[in-house]
């Protein structure tokens, strides 16, 4: 019998597709999961990078930001579905992606009947985890305006977000009046334009990138080019 490094990575995806999981592909910026509530699957990375934005629901806590690149978990989404919580979570491709999704109910199983598939999994995890916490721990002044940008581009309707700025800052656990500043300066770009209780996306291709903080929004100045 073969012996198994316990970080290794191809235990994890033969064990997961074994027990049923999916290939999945998706291209750069491309949305790969967008789950309100209980997550639907186990989600293992095969190529490229899955950026996931995540927070957990009743829970007074700003979102956070995990990656998960070939060989690793969404750690978020696995400790939801193993907890039995629900989870809001947005998964984003950066550059090229293929992942495996497992369902969640064949997750518990696996983990219980397959030891090498939990000590890989489990290991890998204690490897992720301390420099997870510590990026987590790091105040970034300029993270509302990307979680804004990616709000708004996860809610719009051709080109339209209905939804009232206190509606907003409920969603992103801020103030309604920190939203309408945000706005504002980026109506000032050009980025959106607003009517009563409407939010039009004029340059959306703008908010795609400063949700993936391709650049930064100066407090004051000139537009940002696009």
């Amino acid at each position: 019998m073969t012996a198994h490094h316990p970080l290794d990575p191809d235990l994890l995806c033969k064990a997961a597709q074994t027990a049923g999981g999916i290939v999945r592909a998706a291209a750069d910026g491309h949305m790969a999961f967008e789950w309100r509530g209980h997550p639907c699957a186990f989600v293992l990375v095969l190529a490229g990078q899955l950026t996931v934005r995540f927070r957990t629901r009743n829970r007074q806590i700003e979102w956070a930001e995990c990656r998960a690149r070939p060989g690793q978990d969404c750690m978020p989404v696995t400790a939801a579905i193993l907890a039995n919580r629900p989870i809001t979570a947005r998964a984003i491709c950066a550059g090229p992606c293929r992942w495996i999704e497992l369902p969640s109910e064949a997750l518990l199983p696996l983990i219980h009947t397959n030891c090498g598939f939990r000590r890989a999994l489990f290991a890998a995890h204690a490897q992720r985890l301390p420099p997870f916490f510590a990026r987590v721990a790091v105040q970034n002044p300029a993270s509302l305006d990307l979680r804004l940008a990616d709000w708004l581009l996860g809610h719009a309707d051709r080109g339209k977000v209905i939804a009232t700025h206190a509606e907003i800052a409920s969603d992103l656990l801020t103030s309604r009046e920190v939203v309408s500043r945000k706005l504002r300066r980026f109506a000032v770009r050009g980025w959106i334009s607003q009517d009563r209780g409407c939010i039009h996306l004029d340059a959306p291709a703008a908010l795609a990138r400063l949700s993936r903080g391709r650049f930064d929004l100066p407090a004051t100045g000139h537009p940002c080019p696009l």
